[in-house]
């Protein structure tokens, strides 16, 4: 079965296209506050439990895995029955696993916990681009997808802003706490927002099996480049965000609160990295946007060979251009990947082809993050920084040379 173009946008084009941009912009950004708020407790865990860092990293190992077993199930789900429901619902179970959390003594409870709380933040993602296909025209996607994404950083920063300083305050129990009313009140407002397409839209074909769908993905030549891109990508990601503010406190002597405020920097500005680098791509490259990619991708590596490149006393002036880069590119790259999977995948099973390629990226970040802690555990930071360069920069070339072969401009 070969992937077509994904989804086509409904017919009705009415103003309502905005609050459904709306409500999912709003899902992701408390979800991320929920999900991606756990990155920025990981030193306090450490503190708290007695860790090393490869035991501290499991924390965000545990959320990982919980969308690792539920992703390509929830794009099913959402394929089946919509997003309304399936992302309310588990948003509301991600806050109550957070609430839950709060109350544990012992760190494998804890796990437990963030497991389940992944769990239900595996829908956000499908859920959310599925409904930017069926709402907007393919001239307004890059865009609406960029918006939308800028949720997930905006999020990031938000929780990189309050988290440690209630940690700090009051304990990581309140931090948790506030994280799990946030996800509550997420699902509940999405729930009340959004609403399904209405009569005018065609009646969708069921989406095809689970196991249908990996086979169709598996012989796909061209889907592949792309995805193996975004498995370096986020493990870039991810295991920048676990271990940053734990490597600026070693090699630079920062407070962790003040690490994370500089964490947040690169958050900030990755919002206008996700709405910025999806307008410029479509506008000066458009259907190119693995070659945007790809370039982007060049650029996170060099990001983190300047860091490491970095002497204990470096200017903090320093540091914010670094990190500005990485929140520019290593953000900011998302929406092109993804709105470039979307429109590969079938127009039944939209969400389940994001679910499969998330759940491969969410078995890398659940594996990478604590083998970098292992890494570094052993052998110090340097090899561990220059691991993570050297598989961004190989990822990136093999794209290049995807993005070359093609010729024609890719779907998008």
């Amino acid at each position: 079965m070969a992937l077509a173009t994904g989804a086509s946008p409904l017919p009705r084009g009415d103003s309502y296209r905005w609050a459904v941009l709306g409500a999912a912009v709003m899902s992701q950004t408390t979800a991320s506050i929920v999900a991606q708020g756990i990155y920025t407790l990981v030193p306090f865990f450490q503190a708290a439990f007695h860790l090393s860092q490869a035991s501290a990293a499991l924390a965000v190992s545990a959320v990982n895995a919980g969308q690792v077993a539920s992703m390509l199930l929830m794009g099913w789900l959402i394929d089946k029955h919509g997003e309304r429901g399936v992302v309310g619902c588990t948003a509301i179970v991600m806050g109550a696993a957070a609430l839950c959390a709060a109350t544990a003594s012992r760190y494998a409870a804890l796990l437990g916990f963030l497991f389940v709380l992944g769990i239900g933040y595996a829908s956000v993602q499908p859920g959310g681009t599925r409904a930017i296909l069926r709402w907007f025209a393919p001239a307004q996607r890059g865009m609406a997808t960029g918006i939308r994404q800028a949720g997930l950083p905006l999020g990031t920063a938000l929780a990189a802003m309050l988290l440690p300083l209630l940690a700090s305050a009051y304990g990581w129990q309140r931090a948790l706490l506030v994280q799990g009313a946030i996800g509550i009140a997420g699902g509940l407002l999405f729930v009340l927002v959004y609403r399904g397409a209405g009569s005018g839209e065609p009646r969708a074909a069921p989406p095809p099996s689970p196991l249908r769908l990996i086979r169709a993905i598996r012989s796909d030549k061209a889907l592949w480049p792309v995805m193996l891109a975004g498995l370096a990508m986020v493990t870039f990601q991810y295991t920048f965000a676990t271990h940053v503010l734990t490597f600026l406190a070693s090699r630079f002597g920062m407070p962790l609160v003040a690490a994370g405020l500089l964490y947040a920097v690169s958050q900030w500005l990755g919002i206008a990295g996700r709405i910025g680098l999806a307008w410029i791509s479509d506008h000066l490259w458009p259907g190119r946007r693995m070659r945007s990619l790809t370039a982007v991708m060049f650029a996170c590596a060099a990001a983190l060979l300047a860091l490491l490149a970095m002497p204990g006393d470096t200017p903090l002036w320093m540091l914010v251009a670094i990190f500005g880069v990485v929140g520019i590119f290593g953000v900011g790259w998302y929406p092109l990947y993804l709105l470039e999977v979307a429109e590969m995948a079938p127009k039944t099973a939209v969400a389940s082809t994001i679910g499969f390629s998330m759940t491969l990226n969410m078995v890398s970040i659940s594996i990478a993050p604590p083998l970098f802690g292992f890494v570094v555990d052993h052998a110090g930071y340097t090899p561990a920084w220059l691991s993570l360069a050297a598989l961004v920069a190989l990822a990136a070339l093999h794209l290049g040379m995807r993005s070359g072969r093609a010729g024609a401009p890719v779907a998008g």
